[in-house]
């Protein structure tokens, strides 16, 4: 054979190779993309098991979802470790995510899935409506269950917001010259009331006939901060009266038709609707929680040095504070519905009557933080899911 020939096979022999590694790479794209192909079927088959939140009719991964194999669809499950906000709505659970508005039947049906696009939202209720204002952020809405009623954008940072039984909402926002600004709105979104504020607001609730509203203030005083409250009608701009101060910080304050409740840090008291103080009380221990209604206030202590807990139930009617201890310092939540008491710690739930007496055990449920009562179902709360409890009157 001759050196032309041998080339030739060699050209031959090359070109053959050339071909034999096109044909392994194309074999080889095409079974990864195959094997892709195969985890993505698997994926999308096991998606349920594997991404419980996970909806693919819409395309978003869901915070909150309910137990479908259970009858009553309790417990809700809360994913992906995120904060969120229960409130009564009109006898509904109300559950405010990081992205999400959500409003759940009792029974734990999903009635209502709004987004939203808020930092740092926060929820407010009452009667069958939602407040969600932006925390630090300029934007505020109203919902009810049917639907979104109206939106607005402020100038201001909101500082903090409230929502009146008529569907009024208070707006205390920052201010440039001043140290804060307080808006009203009405149920139609429209503006009814502003004022400047020289003193810091630190809570806002509304007048029984929803005309008017208390405001509670804080000022530094004698090295301290101290409270006062003021009451105000959204027809007038001069107020109606100033209380006292108080030495205590105020955090919350309530207005029932038997007066007006504030809770500081270290004291409370109840003022008359004209602004004079009918009681103070001087906390026995750390306070811990609080709840109100008409019938009156009910405070929660802890004692970390003595290891036990204590709750004061205060009448709103004759302002006489009954003061309870129980064993365990372990004191979480306390709520009132009508005449019973509430109370959360470690060991569970206990029912007593408003001035302490007749203790009964509801559950014994030592994974939750905190719970609220829709007539006769406790709703218990916890980082990962809400579970739902009956009980009997």
């Amino acid at each position: 054979m001759g050196t032309e020939e041998n080339n030739k096979v060699k050209n031959i022999d090359i070109v053959s190779l050339k071909k034999k590694k096109r044909r392994r790479r194309q074999m080889l794209k095409y079974a990864a993309f195959l094997a892709l192909v195969i985890i993505g079927v698997i994926i999308y088959v096991k998606k349920d098991d594997w991404f419980p939140g996970f909806d693919s009719s819409n395309a978003v991964f869901k915070s909150v979802k309910s137990n479908e194999q259970s009858d009553n669809n309790f417990p809700l499950s809360i994913s992906g470790g995120i904060d969120y906000q229960v409130k009564d709505l009109n006898d509904d659970l109300a559950i405010l995510s990081d992205a999400y508005f959500y409003i759940y039947s009792s029974d734990g049906e999903l009635c209502e899935e709004r987004q939203h696009s808020y930092t740092n939202a926060m929820m407010q209720t009452s009667g069958k409506t939602a407040l969600i204002y932006e925390s630090n952020g300029d934007h505020f809405r109203i919902d009810t269950k049917r639907k979104k009623i109206y939106e607005k954008k402020l100038d201001n940072k909101i500082l903090f917001a409230r929502l009146s039984e008529n569907g009024s909402v208070a707006v205390v926002t920052s201010a440039d010259t001043f140290a804060c600004k307080l808006m009203v709105f009405n149920d139609s979104g429209d503006e009814i009331y502003s004022r400047d504020c020289v003193e810091r607001i630190m809570d806002v609730d509304f007048s029984t006939d929803g005309k008017g509203c208390v405001l509670a203030t804080a000022s530094a005083s004698d090295g301290g901060l101290s409270s006062k409250l003021i009451s105000v009608s959204f027809d007038s701009k001069d107020d109606n009266w100033e209380s006292q101060t108080f030495d205590t910080l105020c955090l919350k304050v309530f207005y029932g038709k038997e007066g007006i409740f504030m809770i500081g840090e270290d004291s409370c008291a109840y003022c008359s609707t004209d602004g004079g103080v009918d009681m103070t009380y001087d906390y026995p221990s750390t306070l811990v929680d609080w709840d109100h209604n008409e019938k009156g206030a009910a405070l929660l202590f802890r004692n970390e040095a003595k290891r036990c807990g204590y709750f004061t139930t205060i009448s709103a009617e004759k302002k006489s504070p009954n003061e309870n201890i129980f064993e365990g310092s372990t004191a979480k939540c306390i709520r009132i519905t009508g005449d019973n008491i509430f109370v959360m710690n470690d060991n569970g739930i206990c029912r007593y009557g408003f001035k302490g007496s007749d203790a009964t055990e509801i559950c014994n449920e030592t994974a939750f933080d905190k719970f609220i009562v829709i007539d006769d179902c406790i709703f218990l709360l916890s980082y990962d899911r809400i579970d739902k409890r009956e009980y009997e009157e």
